[in-house]
């Protein structure tokens, strides 16, 4: 029975050894569309991470300095450029908040930090004091990361900040908008 439907119909298997010189370039064409679609996004999600990377950086920097103040009973201040660069490192053993910094150790940048892709738009000084977190001028000190090629002051690629509290010396990373 099976060999007289296959008669009647006359169907006849054939098999194509590959592919046509049209499905290869609509194949391709799609494939472009796709990629041209796509790469915007994927520089964009990419520069978000290497933003974020830099933020969470020196937010460990800062951390480290301040868990060294608690446990060596020292007094770290931290000068940091625009650039994200730790200027100096001003290690003292009396706890005194209120010394006055000394500019010329700024001359030498410190190798422990450099954001790589990010810029800081508030930088400067912060304190760490073994009794408690202290800053020079403000209740708060809230350093602002922004990407480097970010043209909007933050509204291209996000905006992290590094918030620390004066009396409570606690620190807090968040994105903001």
């Amino acid at each position: 029975m099976k060999t007289g439907l296959m008669n009647t119909f006359n169907i006849k298997l054939h098999l194509n050894k590959g592919f046509s010189l049209i499905e290869l370039l609509v194949v391709v064409a799609i494939i472009g569309i796709i990629s041209a679609v796509g790469y915007p996004n994927i520089m964009k999600w990419y520069t978000k991470k290497q933003l974020r990377n830099d933020a969470y950086e020196l937010f460990a920097v800062l951390k480290d300095a301040q868990q060294d103040s608690l446990l060596n009973k020292q007094l770290h201040r931290i000068n940091i450029n625009s650039e994200g660069t730790i200027i100096s490192v001003e290690i003292n053993e009396n706890p005194d908040c209120n010394q006055i910094i000394n500019q010329d150790s700024y001359s030498t940048p410190v190798e422990k930090l450099t954001l790589k892709n990010s810029k800081l738009i508030v930088s400067g000084p912060q304190v760490f004091s073994p009794n408690g977190c202290c800053s020079n001028q403000d209740y708060t000190k809230e350093y602002k990361i922004i990407h480097k090629g970010d043209k909007n002051n933050g509204a291209d690629y996000g905006i992290y900040k590094i918030t620390t509290k004066k009396a409570t010396c606690f620190m807090n990373l968040e994105k903001g908008n």
